[in-house]
C-alpha cells in the first residue's frame, strides 16, 4: 500500500491497542501463544472486559489537545475479538459485558471532535483479518 497523501504532513498520530488483554494486564494476545497464560485462561478475561473506562469523546479531545492528526484503534488485534458485532465469529465485543461496539463511537467521537477551526482527526483501521471481512463502511473514514 502506498503512503497516504496526508501522511507526511501528519506527524503525530496515536495507535490504541485495546481488546481482551486490558482485563488482566496481560502482554497483549500473544501472551497465551508464548505460554504466559493458557489460552482458556486468556479466553476468560472475555467476561471481565465492560469497556467501563471507554470514554472516546474525552480521548478525542486529549488527542486533539496533544495535535495528533490521526488514529488507529485496534478493532481486531490477533486473537479476533472484534471491537464491533462482528458477522465472522462470536468472539467480540457483544459478547462480553461491555456488549455494544466500540468502533463506531470512537469514529463519531474523532469526528464531532474535528469540526470547527481544528485539523481533523482520522480514523484509521488496523484489523488483521481486514482481507477476509470488509469494514463497517459507517465506521471507518476513507480519507
Amino acid at each position: 500500500m502506498p503512503m497516504q497523501p496526508w501522511f507526511p504532513d501528519a506527524r503525530l498520530g496515536i495507535f490504541i491497542h485495546y481488546g481482551l488483554y486490558a482485563v488482566e494486564g496481560v502482554a497483549e494476545s500473544w501472551s497465551f501463544y508464548y505460554g504466559d497464560i493458557s489460552r482458556e485462561a486468556y479466553l476468560a478475561q472475555l467476561n471481565g472486559f465492560t469497556a467501563d473506562g471507554y470514554d472516546p469523546a474525552a480521548w478525542a479531545e486529549l488527542f486533539a489537545h496533544t495535535g495528533a492528526r490521526y488514529a488507529v484503534l485496534t478493532t481486531r488485534h490477533h486473537d479476533g475479538f472484534a471491537l464491533w458485532d462482528s458477522a465472522y465469529g462470536e468472539l467480540n465485543v457483544t459478547a462480553s459485558p461491555a456488549g455494544r461496539d466500540l468502533v463506531g463511537p470512537f469514529a463519531d467521537a474523532l469526528r464531532e471532535r474535528a469540526t470547527g477551526t481544528q485539523q481533523p482527526l482520522q480514523v484509521r483501521r488496523r484489523d488483521q483479518r481486514a482481507r477476509r471481512e470488509p469494514a463497517p463502511q459507517h465506521h471507518v473514514d476513507q480519507a
